[in-house]
């Protein structure tokens, strides 16, 4: 059997859970800290899915071995939240310095609205290079496993 890793990265525990809870088959763990679930493909593929809150102080040497085996990363953030988008590109910038692997930047739409808040007009959006950006519906599993899709096609165009 075969195993691909994502990471989920954000600034709050809670949108980790709701993600990986709304895709996967199993939940495995889940703590303050860590939320790790399956999501069988397959007999022959599983993906695991590790939600890791922490923020761009918190990168430890664990997280190099980690990173190493990762297909990508998948950052949340609440749409209209200018903290926790701030939160969140603080963490990017710090880990695509460290790691070069696909990610997604998933925009969390809470009330399903894609306008732009107000609090959100003058934010500038910087995408890493080999990042791109989303919405999405945590509750929603299409949404969900349409931001996977999203993240193995760019771990597949990184290939090629």
């Amino acid at each position: 059997m075969r195993i691909g890793e994502i990471a989920i990265v954000g600034p709050g525990i809670r949108p980790m859970q709701e993600f990986i809870k709304t895709v996967c088959d199993e939940i495995v763990t889940e703590n303050d800290e860590l939320v790790f679930g399956r999501l069988q493909i397959n007999e022959q593929l599983v993906i695991h899915l590790y939600g890791l809150r922490f923020t761009d102080k918190d990168i430890k040497p664990s997280l190099d071995l980690v990173s190493k085996k990762l297909l990508g990363y998948v950052f949340l953030f609440n749409w209209g939240s200018q903290d926790s988008y701030s939160a969140v590109v603080s963490t990017i910038d710090s880990l695509t310095s460290r790691y070069s692997l696909p990610l997604v930047i998933a925009a969390n739409l809470p009330n399903g609205s894609t306008e732009i808040p107000s609090q959100m007009l003058n934010v500038d959006f910087n995408i890493s290079s080999e990042g791109q950006f989303t919405f999405c519906k945590l509750s929603d599993s299409e949404s969900v496993r349409n931001v996977l899709v999203m993240l193995i096609n760019s771990v597949i165009d990184k290939i090629n």
